[in-house]
């Protein structure tokens, strides 16, 4: 049987809802069955405007899903007599939408906690919006681990043929040498032999480190962060029995993970990892959060309010994030 998908809505104002109804109506049923949280008659008014083949059906429980051909099920736990949500203006951030994307990622967190879903999948948020609201997270990535209780967490973006995961993720890059640590990158590769394994069918899988400096750091000519963090890391990883190696200068590093030298690349900082993702997969590319007690997956790119409500959004990226999830439900099974 198909593994049960949970997405959640996104910001309403976003594009968020459209990625979702147009990738319904061309794929997901073919691959899954999916299930949106959010609001149903904000899904309803969107799909009338972007995918007028398709219907929307509310529900209140998973249980109550019946996946027919053509209708979209949107589990809503909202009053159906509350303010309708296409009153919201499309690119302008309101705060009930902003609450409502927030109310959508506790829900799918608590299904999945509850082994109601199979996996997440989620829609784009506005992290200038949602703090607004009193969202106090740097992204889902944090929030998600925190709904969860999980300690040791990381992002993992997958795109290209390519597997990378981060070290650090939204800092200013002067600050990343201050927080690199051994203890830190040992961590992230803990995670990304675990999530090869569990996900990705590679319980054997080579993992390469890269360096911080242009060329490895030349032997401390231009850095010390190499001998000092990285080098450590990976010994200690060995010691555990884990196939990996480094650190590697970036330069080539990732010409070698796309000839498939290795199955994945810790990388150590945010650009480091979303530039040869994004440059062999951009509009298609998938952020996994690994480490959690669920599979979650995402989208690459954020809520697009300049071509929200213009029917211009592409849903590729969703429908990518959705083939990985179930990909990864599937092995986890």
């Amino acid at each position: 049987m198909k593994p049960i998908i949970a997405m959640t809505m996104g910001d309403p104002v976003g594009i968020g809802p459209e990625i979702i109804v147009k990738a319904f109506a061309k794929e997901l049923p073919a691959i899954c069955r999916p299930v949106v949280i959010g609001h149903a008659r904000c899904m309803a008014n969107v799909a009338s405007h972007f995918a007028p083949t398709i219907s929307i059906r509310r529900v209140t429980t998973v249980g109550q899903c019946k996946f027919e051909s053509g209708v979209l099920e949107v589990l809503d736990r909202h009053a159906e007599a509350s303010s309708p949500p296409p009153l919201w203006q499309y690119g302008v951030p309101h705060p009930q939408g902003s609450q409502a994307a927030i109310d959508a990622i506790r829900e799918a967190v608590r299904l999945a906690m509850a082994d109601k879903v199979d996996a997440i999948t989620t829609a784009p948020i506005n992290k200038e919006a949602l703090k607004k609201v009193g969202f106090a997270h740097p992204g889902h990535t944090e929030f998600l681990a925190e709904l969860a209780g999980t300690k040791e967490f990381g992002m993992m973006m997958v795109g290209g043929g390519l597997k990378i995961m981060l070290t650090t993720i939204h800092m200013a890059l002067v600050d990343v040498p201050k927080v690199l640590t051994k203890e830190l990158i040992l961590g992230k590769i803990n995670l990304t032999h675990q999530a090869l394994k569990t996900y990705f069918g590679k319980p054997s899988s080579r993992i390469a480190v890269s360096a911080f400096n242009p060329h490895g750091g030349e032997r401390g000519l231009f850095g010390t962060e190499e001998a000092n963090m990285v080098l450590p890391a990976v010994l200690a990883a060995k010691e555990k029995g884990i196939n990996v190696s480094g650190p590697y200068p970036a330069d080539t590093l990732f010409f070698k993970l796309k000839e498939g030298q290795f199955d994945a690349v810790v990388a150590l900082y945010h650009d480091q990892a979303l530039i040869p993702i994004k440059l062999l997969s951009f509009g298609r590319g998938v952020n996994v959060t690994v480490g959690l007690p669920f599979i979650r997956t995402s989208v690459d790119h954020g809520t697009a309010y300049d071509i929200a409500g213009k029917g211009k959004a592409d849903p590729g990226s969703l429908i990518e994030a959705v083939l990985l999830a179930v990909q990864m439900a599937t092995h986890r099974m």
